[in-house]
């Protein structure tokens, strides 16, 4: 029998019986969100889709790629590299194993995000499988005008809760022709001016980070366009290695490595960076903070929404809690109502996104 048709039997059995299921590809992001609600009581059972892989259609010349959600990034990534193009949204990977479900699903994108936009932006078209089986198709294979809603859309960043994709169609970019990283030692007040001054000028930015003293920019593009750019910068920027991002981006530096809570701060870019007595490293050109601190997340919470965002528990929180900022009454009614017409039985990755959800 067809993979496809072995989870859409599994579904329909599941949900005949009441029988709540674990989404799970090959666990590269199993830490983010919450742990599925009370697993042991719930007898919540594992949905495997990792043999449902493999790339099914790739067009170059239209920037787009079409690939089963078990199929491993590394392979999509490294295909895309031969035809010098890439996922717009440089998503981290962790390990070997990630899948393009766990990139769908938890939405997690790198440092070219916010000149390039969020993963959501990028996917054109999903195969799903609702809740209780039925299969159905959103959105297209290429880039035009498609009627109806996008649904395909909010299955980015929802952690499973709203069905299982069988394959999803992403728009891709070109690589950059060039690429450099630039660093040097300031202060965050210098950093922000200096961001604010390079936005104004449309400076060739693909990332921006700053952490401990030290910032940390990337320049993409022409080279002719880098080389304008780097002669608009402080004399004391100098050229320095370039892994930086891969080791921002795949979490390999040293403010990583630790037991305490780290929660991740979306907040705009423009909010001052020493508000709080933690440990913080700014992305995302300032608009992303991680904050590693022993402070209740209700704190973290606050803070945050003072700055005008919202916060999560990226990881070492504690158990049985909800790990992202509440959504308003109204906001979170329209959440359950999407997910009660897509999984009508409640089965897929209960309390995954939000513990009664």
């Amino acid at each position: 029998m067809d993979i496809s048709k072995q989870l859409q039997k599994q579904l329909i059995d599941a949900t005949h019986r009441r029988q709540k299921l674990n989404i799970i590809g090959n666990n590269s992001k199993a830490f983010y969100g919450c742990a599925n609600s009370n697993s042991s009581e719930e007898n919540i059972a594992p949905l495997h889709v990792t043999d449902h892989n493999g790339i099914i259609d790739y067009q170059p010349a239209e920037l787009t790629i079409t690939a089963r959600t078990g199929t491993l990034l590394k392979d999509i990534i490294s295909l895309l590299e031969e035809h010098q193009q890439m996922l717009p949204f440089e998503p981290p990977t962790f390990n070997d194993n990630a899948t393009l479900g766990g990139c769908i699903a938890t939405a997690l994108a790198g440092p070219r995000r916010p000149w390039t936009g969020p993963v959501r932006d990028y996917v054109i078209g999903a195969h799903i499988l609702t809740g209780d089986g039925m299969d159905i198709r959103l959105g297209s294979k290429v880039m035009k005008n498609v009627a109806g809603y996008d649904l395909f859309r909010p299955m980015s960043g929802a952690l499973g809760t709203l069905g299982l994709i069988l394959d999803v169609t992403v728009k891709l970019l070109p690589r950059p022709e060039h690429e450099v990283t630039l660093g040097m030692m300031t202060d965050t007040k210098n950093m922000q001016h200096l961001l604010h001054k390079w936005s104004r000028r449309s400076m060739p930015l693909s990332a921006a980070s700053f952490f401990q003293g030290q910032a940390f920019i990337r320049l993409s593009g022409a080279v002719s366009s880098i080389e304008d750019a780097m002669n608009k910068l402080p004399p004391e920027m100098k050229q320095t290695a370039t892994d930086y991002w891969h080791k921002l981006n795949e979490q390999q530096l040293s403010f990583f490595d630790s037991s305490s809570p780290i929660y991740r701060l979306v907040v705009p870019a423009s909010a001052p960076y020493d508000t709080f007595t933690a440990e913080c490293l700014v992305d995302w050109g300032g608009a992303l903070r991680w904050i590693k601190t022993s402070l209740p997340f209700s704190e973290v919470q606050n803070h945050a929404a003072g700055l005008g965002g919202t916060a999560s528990v990226y990881r070492n929180g504690r158990k049985n809690e909800d790990v992202f900022s509440p959504l308003p009454d109204g906001l979170f009614e329209l959440h359950k109502r999407i997910k009660k017409v897509l999984d009508p039985a409640g089965i897929l990755n209960p309390g995954r996104l939000y513990r009664n959800l």
